[in-house]
């Protein structure tokens, strides 16, 4: 009879006990990463952009550099410096010369970025350091022509 009436007290307890937990949400700590379980946003798919490649070319060789056939021009060079007139992609076009390498544009606007249209027909423009150290040496197209290198 003792048996009997132990178990009908634990059997309450017991039932008690599930009732009590059900108003409580049990505490999971196992997971504890449960934040990443809600998405907002489903997965997206990694599309590369198209880029489109350009070798850059060499346009012109200068055994003697730019003596006698480009002048610096300060004018230029200051808008250089301040990012008004340079080019359009940094030694796209080149031009080499013992020690140096010039960043070279085309006044019919190749490779030529010229905000305040400055530029002027039949000119070369050779650059150096296209950045706050920026100098313009401008030339003229046809004395360079004997200097071009055709690819």
């Amino acid at each position: 009879m003792f048996w009997r009436a132990f178990n009908l007290v634990v059997l309450a307890a017991l039932l008690a006990g599930e009732a009590l937990a059900g108003d409580v949400p049990p505490t999971d700590w196992t997971n504890t990463y449960r934040h990443f379980d809600h998405r907002v946003n489903p997965p997206r798919q990694f599309v590369p952009p198209r880029l489109r490649f350009s070798d850059s070319r060499m346009v012109y060789t200068l055994p003697n550099g730019l003596d006698g056939l480009a002048t610096l021009d300060k004018t230029l060079t200051h808008l250089c410096q301040r990012g008004a007139f340079i080019q359009k992609s940094d030694g796209f076009y080149w031009a080499v010369s013992p020690g140096r390498r010039y960043g070279v544009a085309f006044s019919g606007g190749a490779n030529l970025d010229d905000a305040q249209n400055k530029r002027q027909a039949g000119k070369v423009y050779f650059f150096h350091n296209q950045d706050s150290r920026c100098t313009v040496y401008v030339g003229d197209q046809a004395k360079l022509m004997p200097h071009y290198v055709a690819s």
